[in-house]
C-alpha cells in the first residue's frame, strides 16, 4: 500500500518533480521514426500515473509557454537554470 506521499514501497524517485522547468526531446512511440523535437516547459506530471506503464520508456508531461502540453523522454531531459529559461 502506498504511503501518504503516494509512493510505493521500494519505488525509485524520479529525477524531476512537478514545477521543475526542463528541456528535452519529445517522447515518440517506437513506431514513429521522426526526429523528436526539443521542448522546454514546466513539469506537470511525472510518468503516466499508472504503476509500471512507463517503466521502460519513462516520460514527463510538460506545459509549454503556449499552454499546450508535450510528453518528453525523461532520460534525455535536463533542468533549465533560471538564467537560461525561455520567456
Amino acid at each position: 500500500m502506498a504511503g501518504r506521499t503516494g509512493r510505493r514501497p521500494g519505488a525509485v524517485s524520479a529525477p524531476y518533480q512537478v514545477g521543475d522547468v526542463v528541456r528535452g526531446p519529445e517522447a515518440l512511440s517506437s513506431a514513429d521514426y521522426a526526429t523528436p523535437a526539443t521542448y522546454e516547459g514546466e513539469v506537470v506530471q511525472v510518468g503516466s500515473g499508472w504503476n509500471g506503464v512507463d517503466a521502460d520508456n519513462a516520460y514527463l508531461w510538460v506545459r509549454l509557454s503556449d499552454r499546450t502540453e508535450r510528453r518528453l523522454a525523461i532520460r534525455h531531459c535536463a533542468l533549465v537554470p533560471l538564467a537560461e529559461r525561455s520567456a
